[in-house]
């Protein structure tokens, strides 16, 4: 007798669920995208426990009849392609039947359904009850226009794949991603979101890609962005870009939408990114919205189960004018500095007592944050010292920091040899200051060598050192006349509510003042208060990615922020005297060689590799030296 035999439904529609059915939030979403293929300008979602207990979607699209409402529950049952020709074109959001088959393998659904594409009004609506894949009842309902499917007890039959969800706060945090996602991508639709009977999300569906964002993020941020609207040949783009002053820590900002679906691409994301330039502070990503509107055949939507990556056709020309519309968009909306204004904050006053956070050095920092840097390099760890600083051969007579002490060798190579006492690398305020080049580098002279120093890494490395030095103490904390009350966006207020231990820890103590609303008594005295609207966010997010931070982790963490927002930009004249204060400045730091993401602040070119750009020396292998 064979062994080889035919999966029962039941069985089969499991597997498929593994694959369709990942958590609470892929319910969301493929209900929602069936009520958007059903024509649906309303659509409403009732949750309970983050979805676990209960899912309830309710749209007002065109419905189904009952031999269609029957159907849909089975496999592989579709009304959105029919032949194989239909897959290359796909232009709905749903097509290979297996969604709600799945959900109904591992919950237990009822769905109510009216028809209403006649234009006649129904006389009744009908429903059906499924559990483990079967039908267990049917029969008429009052009629309502549209599909109403709710979903009880996710997984009950499965407890193995219940028992590794995550918290109810992650799996509510990845439902109002669905949401928000949803909403950005069809502005035309209202979206409502009801969890445990409150409601916390809603937005009016009148089509106003702006409008949706003030209402799912702030008004403030939705006036900031810059819009734009370009079409070639193939491909139309239309959407709206924060100003480079308006950044985050991750991609999870930049919003793809092609052909009215939400996807995710790398290759986009780095094409905006080289966009932005040098405009971009390292380590820091763009808010985006961006629509892409193509023929269907160019897109390969069946990739992935989740339907979140496709493949796209004629990449380089959308890459080519991409580029060409956020370049445009930034120098049409460029800010130029107000005239007059000092380009240097504030600072504590220095002292000697400098080092890192006890059981931390930012290299963990930036090797966790793999961020890629604006040439397409990735940032490197303080300590790959190599990496960022190539020492000539004067340099053999400098010292470096004292956990990394090297040498150059007469053959040219690097030796390591045992730690020693730091000492000083560099006199930078013996340096002569001759000028800035395009407003972002300094040049300075020294006895024998002349640097091009970074201006931005410089100031960033200062401040870094400054705030360090400061023992920190998160009991100390500086009252503040009136409460200073913060607006999230659902998303970074779901992460407030996930993750304020964590911030208490660092002496951030936040108080719910409303649905998305938080208030602060006070604030550390070593946060700059000025701070806190950027820093907040910027360290939930970052927790939301790494919430494994050490206390020490989350401080040096803040610092680099702090440091990173509060120094000098590229592309600002700076005045000679603030010039030659930033140099003498240099002079006290521990590592001048890096800013705290680990870029280069200078480099040297002394009279060897000078001569060798000019070919008044020859290279070793050739012999000789060149002609005067």
């Amino acid at each position: 007798m064979g062994v080889i035999k035919q999966m029962d439904t039941a069985l089969a529609n499991q597997i498929a669920a593994g694959e369709v059915v990942e958590r609470p939030a892929s319910v969301v979403k493929e209900l929602c995208e069936n009520a958007i293929d059903a024509q649906a300008d309303h659509i409403q979602v009732e949750v309970k426990e983050a979805g676990i207990q209960q899912i309830i979607v309710i749209d007002n699209g065109h419905g189904m009849i009952e031999e269609d409402l029957h159907h849909s529950v089975l496999a592989h049952a579709t009304s959105k392609i029919y032949s194989l020709s239909d897959l290359f074109q796909i232009s709905s959001l749903g097509f290979r039947g297996e969604a709600l088959a799945s959900i109904a393998s591992v919950a237990k659904v009822r769905m109510e359904s009216t028809w209403n594409g006649d234009n006649q009004p129904a006389q009744s609506g009908h429903y059906i009850e499924v559990e483990n894949s079967k039908l267990t009842k049917q029969g008429t309902c009052p009629p309502r226009n549209g599909t109403t499917v709710q979903v009880d007890s996710i997984f009950y039959n499965t407890p193995a794949r219940l028992k590794h969800l995550a918290s109810l706060q992650t799996e509510m945090r990845h439902i109002l991603k669905v949401m928000q996602d949803l909403a950005l991508a069809y502005p035309s639709i209202s979206f409502t979101l009801i969890v445990d009977g409150d409601q916390i999300l809603q937005t009016v569906g009148k089509g106003d890609l702006k409008q949706t964002i003030a209402q799912l993020y702030s008004p403030q941020q939705a006036r900031e962005m810059l819009a734009f609207d370009v079409t070639d040949l193939e491909f139309s783009l239309k959407g709206l870009i924060s100003p480079p002053t308006l950044t985050r820590t991750s991609r999870n900002y930049i919003h793809w939408i092609v052909n009215g679906r939400t996807v995710k691409s790398p290759f986009l994301t780095n094409v905006l990114t080289r966009a932005y330039g040098k405009q971009l502070m390292i380590g820091r990503f763009p808010i985006s919205f961006i629509q892409i509107s193509t023929d269907p055949r160019l897109v390969d939507v069946n990739v992935h189960p989740t339907k979140q990556t496709i493949r796209l056709s004629k990449e380089d020309e959308l890459a080519k004018l991409l580029t060409q519309a956020v370049e445009t968009t930034l120098r049409q909306n460029r800010v130029i500095p107000e005239a007059g204004t000092s380009l240097f904050k504030p600072s504590r006053p220095y002292q000697q007592n400098k080092g890192q956070l006890d059981g931390f050095s930012q290299s963990s920092y930036i090797q966790e944050s793999n961020q890629p840097i604006h040439n397409g390099e990735q940032a490197k760890p303080s300590s790959a010292l190599e990496a960022n600083f190539e020492p000539t051969q004067t340099t053999r007579e400098l010292t470096y920091p004292s956990d990394f002490s090297h040498s150059i060798s007469e053959s040219g190579e690097k030796e390591v040899f045992e730690q020693e006492e730091a000492k000083p690398i560099i006199d930078f305020s013996q340096l002569r200051y001759v000028g800035q080049i395009h407003g972002t580098y300094l040049v300075a002279e020294g006895p024998t060598s002349f640097y091009l120093i970074d201006q931005h890494a410089a100031q960033e490395r200062i401040r870094y050192e400054k705030l360090m030095a400061d023992q920190v103490d998160v009991t100390q904390q500086q009252d503040l006349l009136l409460p200073k009350l913060f607006s999230f966006d659902l998303k970074t207020a779901q992460l407030a509510q996930e993750y304020g231990d964590h911030l208490q820890e660092i002496g951030i103590i936040l108080q719910p003042f409303g649905p998305r609303s938080y208030q602060m008594q006070s604030h550390p005295t070593w946060v700059e208060v000025d701070e806190l609207d950027h820093l907040i966010p910027d360290l939930l997010d970052r927790l939301s990615r790494q919430d494994n931070l050490s206390v020490n982790e989350l401080k040096e963490t803040s610092i680099i922020m702090q440091s990173c927002r509060g120094a000098i930009k590229a592309n600002h004249r700076l005045a000679e005297a603030e010039a030659i204060h930033l140099l003498a400045e240099m002079n006290d730091l521990d590592d001048p060689l890096h800013c705290p993401h680990g870029r280069p602040v200078f480099i040297e070119f002394d009279p060897t590799t000078i001569e060798k750009l000019f070919k008044r020396i020859q290279d070793h292998h050739l012999g000789g030296r060149a002609n005067d």
